[in-house]
């Protein structure tokens, strides 16, 4: 689907390291001329190997646990003492996941002519359990002919639109409306706040309240990307209590149930992922806050 067979000979073979060009600058314009529309073809290759070989040690772990070669040469090793000694110590939860993920990476891979992203293969597997891989990565195939086609990006949203579509038992006549951005589930009526400002317990959509403080540096909180000392972009946080409404607490939970099903993960662990990303260092979260700030 992305070039003929002819121009992915190098993808066909087995991958070395010496296929890659080495690095160095050189000052060219204008088309690429046969040589680097080679070079650029194995540095192609050298990243779908790397997605290939993910694939691949699904299928490995599989075989090793199906075939109880794990239990070693006294033949009384366990799985995850197996997985300590010769898999990093993966937990037996992450080898299972690669083992369900592989044939459907495997299957896109082959209609695709190219591995897909990780997030892609897991927002599918589901439904590729359940209606078999052949006919998910067809669908996935389409989907991405047609974001070439169309110009438009196939991102892990639009992905999940179209599990969507084949978890409920119909084919999406539109490719296009895949594209649509999700909507955040909508808001319950609000409740009356609690007299008293206090812990919610989980779950009951109570509101949350915590009280601002100051750490070191007025307005900044320790792990949340926020700019060190004397920095421009950081104003001081208003004193007193904070309060996230029982409105706010229902649609994001329920945003991270459905978003977390969807990735075949607990809502516990997304609401980690979700918190990671809000201190991540690449881009302090009030800087995303400020540039869709409405003045």
């Amino acid at each position: 689907m992305s070039g003929t067979l002819g121009k992915r000979g190098d993808r066909a073979r087995a991958f070395v390291p010496d296929l890659i060009p080495e690095p160095k600058d050189i000052d060219r314009t204008g088309p690429l001329d046969p040589k680097e529309q080679r070079d650029l073809e194995r540095i192609h290759a050298a990243r779908d190997n790397h997605q290939h070989a993910k694939w691949m040690r699904g299928k490995a772990l599989e075989a090793a646990f199906r075939r109880r070669l794990y239990r070693g040469e006294d033949g009384t090793r366990t799985r995850q003492e197996y997985l300590d000694d010769e898999w990093d110590g993966i937990s037996e939860s992450a080898a299972y996941r690669e083992i369900g993920e592989w044939r459907l990476a495997a299957q896109i891979a082959d209609i695709c002519e190219r591995p897909a992203p990780d997030s892609h293969v897991r927002a599918l597997v589901e439904v590729a359990d359940a209606q078999g891989c052949e006919p998910v990565a067809h669908w996935y195939g389409e989907l991405r002919r047609h974001g070439k086609e169309t110009g438009r990006r196939v991102t892990a949203e639009v992905v999940a639109n179209l599990a969507d579509f084949l978890r409920s038992g119909a084919e999406p006549e539109r490719l296009e409306a895949l594209f649509v951005p999700r909507q955040l589930p909508s808001a319950k009526p609000r409740k009356p706040a609690a007299s008293a400002a206090r812990p919610a317990e989980p779950g009951t959509g109570a509101p949350v309240s915590g009280k601002v403080v100051s750490h070191g540096q007025e307005g900044s909180f320790p792990n949340l990307g926020t700019s060190g000392a004397g920095g421009s972009d950081t104003a001081p946080a208003e004193p007193g209590r904070w309060t996230l409404s029982a409105e706010h607490v229902d649609r994001l939970s329920a945003c991270l149930a459905a978003e977390a099903q969807r990735a075949g993960i607990s809502p516990e662990h997304a609401a980690d992922l979700l918190l990671q990303a809000l201190a991540a260092d690449e881009r302090p979260f009030h800087q995303w806050i400020r540039a869709r700030v409405t003045v």
